[in-house]
């Protein structure tokens, strides 16, 4: 089953996108969706309104109807053990193939197939209520985003692009203690590096996703749980408190800003997503060391590690325009060189 359609690959803030359009029939059957009201751990879209869909597809039932507005969809490629260079090169989708895997599983559960809809279900829902699935519709589709990534960019679409009940979005965000458990700590401790005046990130991290700072708190959140901090404070103290966890990253990300002043700060390297991401890779290396070794984790034991590094090496050529996990990879293997970890 190979079936390529062209698509359009490119870069946004180191997320890659991909836009293609493709049969609703096609989209339907790769897609899965998960509203709020339903899965109060992990569900993100709204309650679905059959009302709302039924009229779309009523309009799409029309001789001169037009969707014009890009369905948004995460394709969960590392979930099930894709890369993008197994589904996309030479500017084509390889779609058969995702149809063929999401074919392949043994389950009835809409959630092991392979794209999740961030932004679009009436409109993609409306063609279960109308018999056009050769109906193509454009898509954007990003790549592995995390479910506070999914969430914060459906709050970006939906809060600060039109009206949505503002319930959803506080349920969302945080008002409530329960949104989403497993992100719980780390939302905490993110909230005190963001609001301790002493933090390397004080008033530095954009906690709705938008306005001032250089980091967002779901790709900060991201990046501690990808690379497991909490799991190692866990395996080096048994417990893991949110107190734990803000201790750790202000003495290593205070080392950061004490022994790179120059590279610390708005669009400067170690600030950036890459850079931060590269950083708490060498985090985790560093508190595996201490733990080991029975040290103290402080700013200077940290600083004492960074004096390794030569005054120029954030200089090279090879540091400059670094972007998505490949470029993090990059980076924190020339820096893992560097410190001799």
């Amino acid at each position: 089953m190979s079936e390529w359609i062209p698509a359009l690959r490119f870069e946004q803030n180191e997320n890659i996108l991909l836009l293609f359009n493709i049969s609703a029939g096609d989209l339907k059957k790769i897609s899965y969706f998960n509203t709020r009201d339903i899965d109060r751990e992990d569900g993100l879209q709204r309650r679905f309104d059959n009302k709302r869909s039924k009229a779309i597809a009523e309009f799409i039932k029309t001789d001169n109807a037009i969707l014009a507005n890009n369905i948004i969809i995460n394709l969960e490629l590392e979930k099930n053990k894709l890369k993008l260079k197994d589904i996309f090169k030479d500017n084509k989708i390889n779609i058969g193939k995702l149809k063929k895997m999401v074919l392949s599983k043994k389950t009835n559960s809409e959630h092991h197939k392979i794209a999740f809809v961030v932004d679009g279900q009436h409109r993609l829902r409306a063609f279960e209520q109308v018999e056009k699935d050769s109906f193509d519709v454009p898509v954007s589709a990003l790549i592995d985003l995390s479910l506070a990534e999914s969430a914060e960019l459906f709050v970006q679409i939906n809060y600060n692009q039109k009206p949505v009940n503002k319930s959803h979005v506080f349920d969302l965000l945080g008002i409530s203690e329960k949104i989403f458990p497993k992100y719980y700590l780390l939302h905490k401790a993110v909230t005190l590096l963001q609001e301790n005046s002493s933090s390397p990130f004080y008033n530095k991290i954009k906690m709705l996703g938008v306005g001032k700072g250089f980091i967002s708190q779901a790709s900060l959140i991201t990046a501690l749980e990808k690379y497991k901090i909490q799991k190692t404070i866990e395996d080096g103290l048994t417990v893991c408190s949110e107190e734990d966890l803000y201790d750790v990253m202000w003495h290593f990300f205070d080392a950061v800003e004490k022994s790179f002043p120059e590279y610390w700060g708005e669009k400067k390297l170690l600030s950036k997503t890459v850079g931060i991401r590269a950083l708490i890779r060498i985090l985790n290396d560093m508190l595996t060391f201490t733990f080991k070794k029975d040290h103290e984790f402080s700013s200077d034991f940290v600083k004492k590690k960074f004096r390794k590094i030569e005054s120029d090496f954030f200089d090279n050529e090879k540091l400059e325009n670094l972007v998505g996990e490949k470029g993090v990879s990059i980076l924190y293997s020339a820096l893992k060189k560097e410190l001799g970890i």
